[in-house]
């Protein structure tokens, strides 16, 4: 399989996406951006995306998500609210809002180098 250097990314808030998406790319990765996790894993690009970057407040259904992340099968960096209480989900990772810079590309780095 091609190593893919996509990565979907989902938060409801603009300005907060287009944040993500510039830090990424910043480091080398082709984004592609929704508004909504739901609307990232039905994209086409999901098939062939190294992993997902997913902000808390993009998902609609904590339990659908669950089903989302394990269809997707690719690791999903979840982004949390300092004092949010996260559930367990597989192939997630939990960064915390808002630290994300560094931690968040570190994290991005990581899943897709686990990826092949």
């Amino acid at each position: 399989m091609v190593r893919s250097e996509i990565i979907l990314v989902a938060a409801p808030d603009e300005a907060f996406r287009r944040s993500l998406a510039f830090a990424l790319e910043s480091d080398g990765f082709k984004i592609s951006a929704h508004a909504g996790a739901a609307d990232a894993f039905a994209s086409h690009l999901s098939r062939t995306a190294a992993c997902a970057v997913v902000d808390d407040d993009a998902v609609s259904d904590w339990k659908w998500a669950s089903r989302q992340f394990d269809q997707f099968g690719r690791p999903v960096i979840v982004l949390v609210g300092f004092l949010q209480r996260a559930p367990a989900l597989p192939f997630a990772r939990f960064v915390t809002k808002p630290f994300l810079g560094e931690p968040l590309v570190n994290a991005v780095r990581e899943a897709v180098a686990s990826v092949l």
